[in-house]
Parts: C-alpha cells; sequence; structure tokens
C-alpha cells in the first residue's frame, strides 16, 4: 500500500498496522466482535467470544502482540505524511476529506492485480489526527484508485463521530383533504 512490491495485506491487517501507528508504535489488539447476545436474550462474556474467535482463526493464545519496531521519528513522519494525503496542501485526499470538521491521517492506494485494467483501490487513515479513536480501512476491487474509496472511508467515520446527520425539518401543516383536491 505504502510504496510498491508483491504484498498481499488483508484489510485487518491493514487496520492493525494503521492502529499502532496512530498509537505511538504500541501494539493493538484487533476486535471483530463487540457482543454477543444469544437467543435467550443473555449476552456472552468478552472471554468466551475471544475463545471462540481465536478457536476458528487459529490463534494460539500465548501468542504475544509485539510493538512495531520503529522509532519515534519514523512514526512521526509517517503520521505527518498521513496528514498530508488529507491536507490542502496537495493531499491526494484533501477534496474528500475537506469538509470533514476535523484532521484525519490517511493514505490512498492503487493496487495492481496482475489482470488488465484491473486496479483495487484502498484508503487507510484514522482520525481524529490529534487524539485517534477510529482506524479505518477500505478496499474497493476494481476502483481504479484509492481516492474511490477514500469517500466509503469518510462515511465510515462520519457514522461513527454522528455526524452524519443532517438536521431535517417539515412541515405537519395538516392540509384538509378537499384542499388538495382542489
Amino acid at each position: 500500500m505504502i510504496g510498491q512490491s508483491y504484498n498481499s495485506y488483508t484489510p485487518i491487517q491493514m487496520a492493525r498496522y494503521i492502529s499502532m501507528l496512530a498509537n505511538g508504535g504500541k501494539q493493538v489488539d484487533v476486535t471483530l466482535i463487540k457482543s454477543i447476545t444469544d437467543a435467550n436474550g443473555n449476552q456472552i462474556s468478552k472471554q468466551e467470544i475471544e475463545q471462540k474467535v481465536n478457536e476458528k482463526l487459529g490463534i494460539d493464545s500465548s501468542t504475544k502482540l509485539e510493538d512495531l519496531n520503529l522509532s519515534q521519528d519514523t512514526i512521526d513522519t509517517i503520521l505527518k505524511g498521513m496528514k498530508g494525503v488529507t491536507s490542502e496542501y496537495g493531499g491526494t485526499a484533501y477534496y474528500i476529506f475537506s469538509d470533514l470538521g476535523m484532521d484525519i491521517g490517511g493514505k490512498t492506494g492503487s493496487a495492481e492485480t496482475g489482470q488488465a485494467n484491473r486496479v483495487d483501490g484502498w484508503f487507510t487513515g484514522f482520525a481524529p489526527y490529534d487524539d485517534p479513536e477510529i482506524a479505518v480501512v477500505v478496499l474497493i476491487e476494481n476502483a481504479g484508485s484509492g481516492g474511490n474509496s477514500a469517500p466509503v472511508a469518510k462515511d465510515i467515520i462520519k457514522a461513527y463521530f454522528g455526524t452524519n446527520t443532517k438536521e431535517v425539518t417539515e412541515d405537519v401543516t395538516a392540509i384538509p383533504s378537499t384542499e388538495s383536491a382542489r
């Protein structure tokens, strides 16, 4: 995604990596499920969920998560570059995020697939820039470029922060049916 080569990363791997960058390089455990309620209305414990997910994914509970092995200067440089992608100073995704109302870090990417005329579009980012709460990764097959995936990421960020709603006013003045038929 950042740079060129033969890579094969899943969106969840990229989300974890971006989360770790935004977290100063510290380890981040991925949570796939927030909660599960069984048919009887009982909430399943987080430990039971983790056990089942790890079992299905083949993850050994003794697996230790590691921090990114990057200096703080390197992390800061990467994050500054990601802010530049969404900034007004030449960022490839500025026009998409310019009205978001917060600074974010992001990276667009165009992944060649090896098939003629087929390029997948990636966008990965985090928000807000100064105090990250969410990491977002969007992969759209055959999107042509990451710029085409960024609007989806914007919608996810807006939904997360509750800024995707508009105030709707409605005139509820009743019109007698005899008047409306005229």
